[in-house]
């Protein structure tokens, strides 16, 4: 469950929704009619299981969000890393959830692509080009939000 919890976070803005995703995973898992019965396929089932109910919360939210106004603040006074890291971060928000999940495998949790292909049960080459499209997509997201300020 710990490292359920810990794939989940890296989809969830919040520590307790992705608790609470997680154990909804963890029920709709044990609730299954059919269960894998290798590891390494189980293993997939699960984290495809985990992902989709983080898909699921994600719409949920979006379908609740109201607009928040945010006030002006002097860019003079903002440190650069600060708002790379910010516009990262955003940008990863934005784009697609498959694109942010290939991402947060490859970039964030350091997976090789062996490791990132077994996890989302695709080939190597796969998720190569995943990475690739989802790299291309997270720049354009960034540069969109740069040349809108």
């Amino acid at each position: 469950m710990p490292a359920l919890r810990s794939f989940v976070r890296r989809f969830m803005r919040d520590a307790d929704e992705a608790g609470d995703v997680a154990q909804d995973a963890a029920v709709r898992a044990l609730t299954a009619r059919h269960v894998p019965t290798n590891s390494q396929a189980y293993r997939v089932w699960l984290y495809r299981i985990a992902r989709n109910a983080a898909v699921d919360a994600h719409r949920r939210r979006a379908a609740t969000l109201v607009p928040v106004e945010v006030e002006e603040v002097d860019p003079w006074l903002i440190d650069h890393r600060l708002v790379t890291d910010l516009s990262v971060r955003q940008a990863l928000m934005r784009i697609s959830p498959d694109h942010r999940r290939v991402l947060l495998l490859v970039d964030v949790e350091e997976l090789s692509y062996s490791e990132a292909g077994r996890r989302l049960g695709v080939p190597t080459g796969t998720v190569m080009s995943r990475v690739a499209r989802a790299r291309t997509a997270l720049l354009r997201t960034i540069e969109q939000d740069e040349a809108a300020r």
